[in-house]
C-alpha cells in the first residue's frame, strides 16, 4: 500500500470516527415529555413518569382504558386530566407524530398486534439491558425492571442517558 493510499485510508477512518462519535446514540436516550405538570403529577406520583416514546400509542390507549385496575390500583382520572394526558401520550408515543429514529426502533421491536403494558417487556428494552446481571433487578432499591428511576435518576424528565445511570447498591 502506498503512502497516498494510507493517508486516504486514515482520513476516511477519521471522518467516519467523528461521524459516529457525533451521531446520537442509544447512550443518549432522551425522549420528549408531556408539557405541563399533569402527567408527571398524576402518573409520576406513584411510579416513574415513563417517557411516552417508550411505548406505541396502542399500548398507551390500553393503559389509559384500564386505569380503574391499573396494576392492582385504581388510578382513575377526572375527564379533563384523562383526555389531556391521553392526547399527549398519543402525540409523543413511539409511533406518534414526534417519533424519531430511536422511537422507531422501539416501535419496530413491538409486533404490530401487541399492546405491551410495560416497556420492560419489549425486545428493545431487553436489548438495552442485556448486560445487566439478573441479580441487580432483585436488589431492594430496584426491585423490578420497570422501576426506571432507580437507575435513571432523570427518567421523569425523559432522560435515560447511559452516562447518567447510577446502579443503587443494596
Amino acid at each position: 500500500m502506498s503512502w497516498k493510499h494510507l493517508v486516504v485510508l486514515v482520513a476516511v477512518i477519521g471522518v467516519v470516527g467523528l461521524w459516529i462519535a457525533r451521531s446520537p446514540a442509544v447512550r443518549e436516550a432522551r425522549f420528549p415529555m408531556p408539557a405541563g405538570k399533569v402527567y408527571v403529577v398524576e402518573c409520576g406520583g406513584c411510579h416513574t413518569a415513563y417517557a411516552p416514546g417508550l411505548l406505541p400509542a396502542r399500548s398507551w390507549h390500553r393503559i389509559m382504558n384500564e386505569l380503574e385496575a391499573h396494576f392492582g390500583e385504581d388510578a382513575s382520572l377526572a375527564e379533563p386530566q384523562y383526555f389531556a394526558i391521553l392526547k399527549e401520550l398519543e402525540t409523543l408515543a413511539a409511533d406518534g407524530s414526534y417519533a424519531d429514529m430511536r422511537m422507531g426502533r422501539i416501535s419496530g421491536s413491538i409486533p404490530p398486534d401487541a399492546q405491551p403494558l410495560r416497556f420492560s417487556e419489549t425486545a428493545f428494552f431487553r436489548h438495552l439491558h442485556d448486560e445487566v446481571p439478573p441479580e441487580y433487578w432483585k436488589q431492594k432499591r430496584i426491585g423490578t425492571p420497570s422501576n426506571c428511576i432507580a437507575c435513571h435518576p432523570r427518567a421523569n424528565e425523559g432522560r435515560y442517558d447511559e452516562g447518567e445511570v447510577v446502579i443503587p447498591r443494596g
